[in-house]
């Protein structure tokens, strides 16, 4: 059976720290999975800036320093990067 994140793999080619990242707080977290229809939803959520979907954003953002990641240093295009602390 595939995982259903792994169709998404390539969207994250430059920051698979991200993807490693939104899998790990997907898998482990149980808060995520009870906020969030799904994975892609999820990080959907993780990847939006604030100002588009405020609550959205803040629940996943929640979910990912529950998972004791922060948000680093963009991509030269603008897209979030989450790390491990």
């Amino acid at each position: 059976m595939r995982d259903e994140w792994t169709k998404y793999k390539d969207r994250y080619t430059q920051r698979p720290e991200t993807f490693d990242a939104y899998v790990d707080v997907w898998t482990r977290i149980p808060e995520t999975r009870s906020q969030f229809s799904g994975w892609a939803s999820f990080s959907q959520a993780a990847n939006a800036e604030p100002a588009q979907q405020p609550d959205r954003v803040r629940a996943a953002e929640e979910c990912m320093r529950l998972g004791h990641y922060t948000l680093g240093a963009p991509t030269k295009r603008g897209a979030r990067r989450w790390h491990r602390n």
